[in-house]
């Protein structure tokens, strides 16, 4: 799918949007969470700025001018394309890394790989999620958290990140590695990423 060659829908072609919140993937490549309808126009000028806007049942959607020349979302254009999400998500992740710093495993199904999106964004951009709180786990001593960011600062203080495990609100477990910005800068002045590990020594599914 390329959102930016599509022919621009008419008003009445499609089903309305369904509501509630919205995953995006601009023109530059990079996703986007809009917990409302309203969040998600005020974060966009122009049509053609969202490559792909999605709901949590997975249909797709672009930004359409109304008869007032006033953006507005358009109908449903159908199930977004699996296989083209999950390599634009790929993508950002690799390229914007210091936004994308939730690393979980490749999801095997159109519906894994939606749950994932919305989860790992919600958990990213909002500060307080409301899904729960974080756990770190450092040599057995486990301490609750409620935010990545206060996970990010506990870490900043660890000189062993191969003893650590984190669990996100939504019970996935993960290793934090520091990622490093340049080849020539030390570790230290990395990202924290959080890459997905199998619950109990399990592997993968």
């Amino acid at each position: 799918m390329n959102a930016m060659s599509r022919l621009q829908p008419d008003p009445s072609d499609g089903p309305p949007p369904a509501g509630g919140d919205y995953v995006t993937v601009d023109d530059t490549g990079d996703f986007g969470y809009h917990r409302s309808e309203q969040e998600l126009l005020a974060a966009f000028e122009y049509v053609g700025e969202a490559r792909s806007i999605i709901d949590r049942r997975g249909n797709d959607y672009l930004l359409v001018m109304d008869p007032n020349r006033r953006l507005v979302l358009g109908p449903a254009l159908g199930p977004v394309e699996f296989h083209w999400l999950g390599q634009a998500w790929q993508a950002a992740q690799n390229v914007h890394v210091e936004r994308h710093r939730i690393r979980r495993f490749h999801p095997g199904t159109r519906e894994q790989l939606l749950r994932d999106l919305f989860e790992t964004l919600v958990l990213e951009r909002v500060p307080d999620p409301g899904a729960g709180s974080w756990s770190l786990d450092v040599g057995g001593v486990t301490t609750r958290l409620q935010s990545l960011q206060e996970v990010d600062h506990r870490l900043s203080r660890q000189s062993r990140l191969e003893q650590a495990r984190v669990r996100d609100p939504f019970g996935r477990t993960y290793r934090p590695v520091l990622h490093r910005r340049h080849w020539y800068m030390p570790a230290a002045a990395g990202l924290m990423v959080y890459v997905e590990t199998p619950p109990h020594g399990d592997a993968p599914g």
